[in-house]
């Protein structure tokens, strides 16, 4: 690592590269410009308004990998399909599951589970079809979907998990060839062989072994960092009333406005407050071990997760006017802003009114691909 170089997307605040630049020698990746690797590599990078980033590979100038790991490329779709469009052989790359990769640990006013999407385990090949003709790429990998659930407060959710050997499920043929999951592509020779692995036996960890206890409860400091947090978010007091955090068995309402909506989370302390003072808040939603109780909202998405882990603990913009700046900042950057923010605004609309888990969800989702 020490002569290694850290290639960073060009996002707002440099979240990344300023805390990375202090022990690593890193170096920004201006978006939508190619940078030469090697001979024979070159890549190029697009920052999205969501704080992910899709990366094109560039391999001899016939093969071509589109690296979108779990975002979408807001901002650049348009662009993105122009280029892989020149090439031969185009690889996406891509996390297609059942929809485990996101807090599906959630709860109803009653204290009941809610069946995440994932529970109904829809045909996951369906995805990398409709991806693959999206994007036009003629190959596909499964990618980022190889996780599991270790914790025994979380290790439940693998119920949810996408198995390997189901992830051709409804693939359709037509857009290309779905190809296995650890292979060595020869660009010379226009073929894969095998990579040959072995499946992880997977080995329960408690939450002590991780620092963890559903026993600690809060101390004065860590109300104060909690209040402070949420509600320096402005955003939170135009959809949500209050915040009500459990920990150890003790309630922390954090009131935000007068509106009825509310969101309640139970989770243990250590994680909690870590991931509040260092603004990884997102780590608590996908570790699915904190329990979310939602009230008037149908989930997270899109006026709690985006806003909090995308925008201000990434995005380093909590107040209004930050996000003014911010959404500035891609719109005057990204090709295809417009196109994809009116894209986003709509499935945002349905989300915000619609169960994720409905057959209303699931009938709106299937029209927005045929679209």
């Amino acid at each position: 690592m020490e002569k290694s170089i850290l290639l960073i997307p060009d996002h707002y605040g440099n979240r990344i590269f300023d805390q990375l630049n202090s022990n690593y020698q890193c170096q920004i990746v201006p978006s939508n410009e190619w940078l030469s690797l090697s001979k024979q590599v070159r890549i190029k990078s697009f920052a999205d308004w969501n704080q992910d980033a899709a990366l094109i590979i560039d391999i001899a100038g016939q093969d071509v990998i589109l690296n979108i790991n779990d975002g979408s490329g807001f901002g650049w779709a348009t662009t993105i399909k122009q280029i892989l469009s020149s090439y031969a052989n185009r690889f996406l790359l891509q996390l297609n599951t059942w929809g485990d990769a996101t807090h599906i640990n959630l709860f109803n006013d009653d204290g009941a589970f809610i069946e995440p999407a994932a529970s109904q385990e829809p045909p996951v090949g369906r995805q990398y079809s409709r991806n693959m003709k999206y994007w036009g790429c003629n190959f596909a990998i499964p990618f980022s979907s190889f996780h599991q659930y270790v914790r025994t407060d979380s290790i439940h959710m693998n119920r949810f998990v996408t198995p390997l050997d189901r992830h051709s499920e409804g693939f359709d043929q037509r857009q290309g060839d779905l190809l296995p999951a650890f292979i060595r592509w020869d660009s010379m020779k226009q073929e894969y062989e095998r990579i040959d692995v072995e499946e992880r036996e997977l080995t329960p960890v408690s939450p002590e072994m991780c620092g963890d206890s559903w026993s600690d409860q809060l101390e004065k400091e860590d109300r104060q960092k909690l209040q402070q947090y949420f509600s320096r978010i402005e955003h939170l007091g135009t959809k949500f009333g209050a915040i009500n955090i459990r920990v150890g068995g003790e309630e922390l309402r954090i009131p935000l406005s007068a509106r009825k909506e509310e969101i309640s989370f139970e989770a243990p302390r250590k994680s909690l407050i870590t991931a509040v003072e260092e603004e990884i808040f997102d780590d608590m939603l996908i570790g699915n071990y904190m329990k979310t109780c939602v009230s008037g909202v149908k989930s997270l998405t899109p006026e709690f997760t985006p806003f909090v882990t995308k925008y201000s603990d990434n995005g380093r913009s909590a107040s209004q006017i930050e996000l003014q700046e911010y959404f500035r900042y891609y719109r005057r950057r990204s090709a295809n802003y417009w196109k994809d923010m009116l894209k986003a605004k709509s499935e945002n609309l349905i989300r915000t009114y619609v169960a994720p888990n409905s057959e209303t969800f699931r009938i709106a989702k299937s029209l927005k691909h045929r679209f």
